[in-house]
């Protein structure tokens, strides 16, 4: 809530500071969240080292706003595999690792707080209503 966006979500105070003008030039792209507020994250008290994760599971939240207190943090929709570290309670950027996982072949991940999410993708849920 504390930032004013334009149709798809570019951050109009951070493009007019950019671009000296009020007007948006043709061709910026800048993220959407701030890639250096720091954010205290609480992890899912659930979530334990060996545990199976795929994508859309509960990693935990964070304290957006007054509005949004409990902004809940999922796993990215690729993520497939078994917890090998949650990080503790601290404040991190949205692009820090807060969980790191292995998956079936071996290889270890990391997931963060942010994370593209396919339009197309549906979001995990056991039934419509």
């Amino acid at each position: 809530m504390e930032t004013i966006f334009d149709g798809i979500q570019r951050p109009l105070k951070e493009i007019a500071a950019q671009a000296d003008s009020v007007f948006i030039p043709r061709g910026i792209e800048l993220p959407c969240l701030d890639q250096d507020k720091l954010w205290d994250f609480h992890p899912n008290p659930d979530l334990k080292v060996g545990d199976l994760i795929t994508g859309g599971d509960k990693l935990g939240y964070v304290n957006e706003n007054s509005l949004f207190q409990n902004h809940t943090i999922m796993a990215d929709p690729k993520a497939n595999g078994r917890v090998v570290e949650v990080y503790p309670d601290a404040q991190y950027t949205v692009s820090q690792p807060i969980c790191v996982y292995e998956t079936v072949d071996g290889k270890q991940k990391e997931l963060s707080m942010s994370h593209f999410w396919p339009v197309r993708t549906p979001r995990p849920c056991v039934e419509k209503l």
